[in-house]
């Protein structure tokens, strides 16, 4: 094949059609987009850009590097751009008239070469803009998947959205960030040892690249800077259980440390990941603020982001910390006064007190003096309080605020007295990790509520099953949980009902979860949420929670409204 140069000024023309996407003139592309004829092509690099602009460099950066060394790395970030370009084009679209019809064409070029290969990434490329024209592609159930998991929505940040890409190139290769290289490399130094080549293992012919090459040159009819290494396996040739293992290295690189041994962990998916929940998986974990230097690639650029949110939730607590204080001290005060304002009343029969004609008899009769009533006045019970934040990237605009007001509540009640338990959860490529700050007996650990970060899906009714689960460590007679929620579960895992597999959204993930929120009150759990989403999803709160939430919709608020809460929960018990 014949290389095309490609002419200064369409470098420069793909150079500022980027920086013009970006918004940004001040930084060299890593990436630049050509057609056949090395024209610098005007849809693709204004896609670049517009990746660069709303979901971060960063996110690119770190999710291509998690493809180098692997033998199929070609194919996967083909298959990564075609995720990223229909994430970023439902997001810019509503406030860039010109880019549907820029897309149009362009999937019109595309279906125009006809290719007929049945490669993994044409047929998905083709399904793909085939869909773009509005067309439904015929697909075999593979393959329609794989393209139902790429085809993301506009609404994800960068992390997000690189980990639901991950999701998908593992649940169709197998492929594990790390895991696969190593993998491929054992497999390749057994097949050195013994001097030959595992069956199939021949080469096969190049397929093109959808956006005909991310380099200052491209090959005629074929992407890529680099030569385009076509797919080796349409599914994985990984066993399952070494993919679940590297799967749970990953999510522990990412998350910390686990919180638990192996076996209790099996024993905790095998009673509370059923029915609904059948299939996921669970990590619980301890919450600290450590990085592994042996934990490389795209888990280490995402644990780093995770420490660089914790300090930055603690940078926006210190400088408003006159007003977090206050807030404390308003919050401790209504607590206590909840405390001692709704003590239970109990009625005695005593020798003094109200007369009750009913009893009488017994005193002319029997002898028995006791035929008066009085009221007793007693404390409510111990108390402890769950507090579960909502750590998935719905809540990323506000990890700061949720940070803050998760501390709030804890370092309150913790002035009260009252136990309390601090824990977040998301989901993560199948996984609902429970993370653990605080646990009741650790009255000076509430400052590790600011290890708080978000990430990933969210599986509401997972997690509040396992919090459930863990109610039994409770010290205390009455249990609350406090939730900090948007109310809005959304998980990439099915939901089980019979044979039937639904997705976790919209009304679905919203009765799972409040059918957990019933099992939990019929336990005599209270329960109560502390909304954090949108006017939206204000109806799904009210389904999920009745009328035990509330929204804060300013730091003033937040004593009053969360005082309240606990309060009638308090005169409740």
């Amino acid at each position: 094949m014949d290389l095309i140069e490609i002419p200064d000024s369409e470098k420069r023309r793909a150079r500022n059609l980027i920086w013009n996407a970006a918004g940004d003139y001040g930084f060299e592309p890593d990436f630049k987009a050509y057609d056949e004829d090395g024209r610098a092509d005007l849809y693709w690099n204004s896609i670049i850009g517009a990746v660069r602009k709303n979901y971060g460099q960063e996110t690119v950066d770190g999710l291509l590097e998690s493809f180098q060394g692997c033998k199929d790395q070609a194919l996967y970030e083909e298959l990564a751009w075609l995720a990223l370009e229909n994430a970023v084009f439902l997001r810019e679209s509503p406030r860039r008239p010109a880019l549907p019809s820029l897309r149009r064409s362009y999937a019109r070029r595309v279906l125009a070469l006809g290719h007929t290969s049945d490669q993994i990434l044409n047929i998905v490329e083709s399904a793909h803009f085939r869909r773009a024209l509005g067309e439904e592609p015929r697909l075999r159930p593979g393959e329609q998947k794989l393209l139902d998991a790429l085809e993301l929505p506009g609404d994800l940040d960068g992390p997000a959205l690189a980990a639901r890409i991950l999701g998908a190139l593992r649940a169709s290769f197998g492929f594990i960030p790390g895991e696969t290289q190593a993998a491929e490399a054992k497999e390749k130094k057994h097949r050195f040892l013994f001097g030959r080549r595992r069956k199939g293992s021949a080469e096969l012919p190049p397929v093109r690249g959808f956006a005909y090459g991310f380099g200052e040159h491209t090959v005629s009819g074929q992407g890529g800077g680099r030569e385009v290494v076509p797919p080796q396996r349409r599914l994985t040739d990984l066993n399952a259980a070494q993919s679940e293992a590297a799967l749970r290295t990953y999510v522990q690189s990412v998350f910390g440390p686990p919180l638990f041994g192996a076996q209790q962990l099996q024993e905790l998916e095998q009673a509370l990941c059923a029915d609904d929940h059948k299939g996921c998986h669970l990590y619980y974990a301890r919450g600290d603020d450590t990085l592994d230097p042996r934990v490389k690639g795209y888990a280490a650029a995402q644990r780093k982001s995770a420490l660089n949110q914790m300090a930055h939730n603690r940078e926006a607590y210190e400088a408003d910390a006159v007003r977090h204080r206050n807030s404390i001290l308003r919050l401790t005060a209504r607590i206590r006064n909840a405390m001692l304002a709704y003590p239970q009343p109990t009625v005695v029969r005593s020798a003094s007190g109200q007369l009750d004609a009913s009893r009488v008899w017994r005193g002319l009769y029997l002898d028995d003096d006791k035929v008066f009533t009085r009221v007793l006045r007693t404390d409510p019970g111990d108390i402890s309080v769950d507090l579960l934040l909502d750590g998935s990237t719905s809540q990323t605009d506000r990890q700061a605020a949720v940070a803050a007001q998760g501390y709030m509540i804890a370092e309150s009640l913790t002035r009260c007295g009252i136990p309390v338990r601090v824990s977040s959860f998301c989901s993560l490529s199948g996984y609902t990790i429970v993370t653990r700050y605080r646990d009741y007996s650790e009255t000076d650990k509430n400052d590790r509520v600011f290890h708080y970060f978000t990430t990933g899906c969210n599986r509401d009714g997972l997690a509040i099953r396992a919090l459930g689960q863990g109610l039994g460590d409770s010290p205390c007679e009455h249990r609350i949980v406090i939730l900090l929620s948007d109310a809005k579960p959304n998980d990439v895992a099915k939901l089980v009902q019979g044979d039937s597999l639904l997705d976790y959204a919209a009304q679905n993930g919203i009765e799972n979860t409040a059918r957990e929120v019933r099992a939990l009150l019929r336990q005599e759990v209270s329960v109560i949420c502390v909304f954090t989403g949108n006017d939206e999803d204000i109806p799904a709160a009210h389904t999920i929670y009745g009328r035990d939430f509330a929204r804060i919709r300013s730091l003033d608020q937040f004593a009053d409204t969360v005082g309240t809460l606990i309060q009638n929960q308090i005169r409740g018990l």
